[in-house]
């Protein structure tokens, strides 16, 4: 009798509802991934736009420096005393913020996206033992993407890079350079004329949103006179870099990687806009 009143008070229950046990699998750990790839491959535009989506932490070492600095931690207090005396912030010290930062409490409850790690850079520790420690991360990652692209590709995209030196914003090519825009701009323009032979109310709203984007890429292009290249973006010190990846990355980040099941590794094309790649 008991049995049957229990039944009653919650008739629509069902214990093997697969919908309920996803949830409270996917409740039990927060959502981890990390974001592999060669220098300018876009890891970081993909993975800024992922810890937006998910709701996740972005984690990347400059990100992690900034964030010190700005609230003025024990680290960020001594990253700052080092940059005032015109010094770079050792390597330790940087590895020392992301892992400190993928422990904490809000990227416990969150989960991350951790991109720039391991680094090129070996002062510290050695790529294999950077790769030591992710595999030993209490939150280990749930999907690991790695995105792919040729080295001639990422040569003229680094060396085409300009930064804005008053507020340190990136360019890439096709915001700055006016052949480029100039001809996307004329491709859009093609695509609304096709537009308006099928349907002209459509059109007429596309050309409002046009007139209300236009100005835009002018604005950019006004100052493109004040973009600097930075020193590190040049084609020779480009090659350079993604020799040193190939030299001491590629071969133990795609053991650990084939070491992965599959199921959770994703590869990527990154010769992709990044907004594709993003969606893929």
């Amino acid at each position: 009798m008991a049995l049957q009143e229990e039944e009653q008070a919650e008739p629509f229950t069902d214990i093997f509802d697969e919908d309920e046990a996803e949830r409270s699998f996917l409740l039990s750990k927060p959502t981890c991934l990390i974001v592999f790839g060669k220098p300018g491959s876009g890891k970081k535009t993909l993975a800024r736009k992922l810890a937006q989506r998910w709701n996740c932490i972005f984690v990347e070492a400059s990100e992690v420096i900034q964030t010190n600095i700005q609230q003025e931690t024990e680290y960020g207090l001594k990253c700052q005393e080092l940059l005032c005396q015109g010094q770079s912030i050792p390597e330790e010290l940087v590895t020392e913020m992301v892992l400190q930062k993928i422990e904490s409490p809000e990227v416990a409850h969150f989960g991350y996206v951790l991109t720039g790690f391991p680094s090129l850079s070996e002062e510290y520790m050695t790529v294999p033992q950077q790769i030591e420690k992710i595999t030993n991360l209490k939150l280990k990652p749930d999907v690991l993407i790695s995105i792919k692209c040729p080295d001639y590709e990422l040569y003229q995209r680094i060396s085409a890079l300009r930064q804005n030196p008053d507020s340190g914003e990136m360019f890439q090519r096709s915001q700055w350079d006016p052949k480029v825009t100039d001809k996307r701009k004329k491709e859009k323009d093609q695509d609304e004329e096709e537009d308006e032979e099928e349907d002209e109310e459509q059109d007429k709203e596309e050309e409002g949103e046009e007139e209300e984007t236009a100005e835009g890429p002018h604005k950019k292009l006004a100052s493109v006179h004040q973009l600097v290249q930075r020193p590190e973006d040049f084609l020779e010190n480009a090659e350079k870099r993604i020799g040193i990846y190939k030299d001491i990355m590629h071969q133990p980040l795609e053991e650990f990687l084939t070491d992965q099941d599959c199921r959770y590794l994703i590869e990527v094309d990154g010769s992709q806009q990044p907004d594709h790649v993003f969606e893929v």
